[in-house]
């Protein structure tokens, strides 16, 4: 019994680990984006964009996801219900800030989906609103396959969101503004806080399935 109890704590310690780091990197990368769009000689619609995508997908989506990590230090202590509650009002609140800024870039730029990152933005912007609809639809029907619906949605919108966001820092104007190594950094980051939110989803998951 021991060796299992060992090896259980020094994962539970890594998982500790994993959900600090990716803590720590989504901050950093809002702050990245957010400062990036604040000294950007651009038009307000893209100032915009920056920061109703970043709040919306990097700071409440992400978090969304992380609510449900038993390693989450701010609601370890919380009852399932309650953390139920935080998910969807951080969920319907972040999807909606990034439907929004999508559409404003959407509207004012007529070549936008010349670019990578303008496809892949549009793509988020409706794996974004069927996670919604379907994790509204998951809220009144306990049927599995409409959970496991919204969670493959909601994977498959950050990982597009978290990629789109990896293409915004690697455009020229980005590297011409600072330099390739912040540009480069801030990539790194944006992929490791993208893995850490999905390990995260993956021992949410993988404690639900356990735990019935």
């Amino acid at each position: 019994m021991r060796p299992h109890s060992e090896e259980r704590s020094s994962f539970i310690m890594c998982m500790n680990v994993i959900n600090s780091i990716t803590h720590w990197v989504l901050g950093a990368v809002a702050m990245i984006a957010i400062t990036l769009a604040a000294i950007f000689p651009g038009s307000s619609h893209f100032i915009q964009h920056v920061y109703l995508c970043t709040i919306g997908y990097v700071v409440l989506m992400a978090q969304a996801i992380l609510t449900f990590n038993p390693n989450n230090g701010w609601s370890r202590s919380m009852r399932y219900q309650d953390k139920k509650v935080i998910h969807w009002v951080m969920q319907i609140a972040g999807s909606l800030l990034a439907i929004t800024g999508s559409i404003i870039r959407m509207v004012n730029l007529t070549n936008n989906f010349q670019s990578p990152h303008g496809i892949l933005g549009l793509i988020a912007m409706l794996l974004t609103a069927i996670s919604l609809v379907g994790g509204i639809i998951g809220l009144y029907t306990k049927t599995a396959a409409i959970k496991l619906l919204h969670a493959c949605a909601g994977s498959l919108t950050l990982i597009s969101a978290f990629i789109c966001l990896c293409l915004g820092f690697d455009k020229s104007v980005f590297r011409g503004l600072f330099n390739d190594t912040v540009a480069d950094l801030a990539i790194a980051l944006t992929v490791i806080g993208l893995i850490g939110t999905l390990c995260s989803a993956a021992n949410s998951n993988l404690n639900r399935v356990m735990k019935r």
